[in-house]
């Protein structure tokens, strides 16, 4: 039987962020500014204007977290697996305090499970409604125009 000691899990977690505090903040910067700069963060989508594997897990997490989990399963269908890792590794880390390394092929799995989504709904869905849609304000658009116009042809 695990006894949680709720001190122990709130220092770890605090430990594990100072220790990460200037990383933690390069990222959320970075976010902030490029979401607000482009209205994206994915870079695959600013590069080329098409969705990645993960465009919409952060809209599938908040709908699943606001008890929406069917418009969650329409943002990015590998949501759920995802959650199982990050509490697998929650619970490894945090609560047993043991190394997260024995999560390392179920990470496989789950990103080898998120691109064949990925290419099943590039295949079946693209384009469709959000995220599966060509975004026309992309890197590739904005160096050579051509390149938006042949996109857009050959998804009419």
């Amino acid at each position: 039987m695990i006894r949680i000691n709720l001190r122990e899990i709130l220092n770890r977690i605090v430990f594990d962020l100072k220790k990460n505090a200037a990383l933690l903040l390069v990222i959320f910067l970075a976010w902030a500014g490029i979401a607000l700069i482009f209205h994206h963060f994915c870079p695959v989508v600013l590069l080329c204007g098409f969705p990645c594997p993960g465009c919409g897990l952060t809209r599938a997490f908040l709908s699943f977290i606001t008890f929406h989990p069917i418009r969650a399963m329409q943002y990015n269908p590998s949501y759920p697996l995802w959650i199982a890792i990050a509490v697998a590794a929650f619970w490894k880390r945090y609560i047993k305090n043991i190394t997260l390394k024995s999560l390392e092929y179920p990470l496989l799995a789950v990103c080898i499970v998120t691109i064949v989504i990925y290419v099943w709904r590039l295949t079946h869905v693209f384009p469709g409604s959000a995220p599966m849609n060509y975004t026309h304000q992309n890197l590739f658009s904005f160096i050579h125009p051509e390149y938006d116009r042949l996109m857009t042809s050959l998804f009419r």
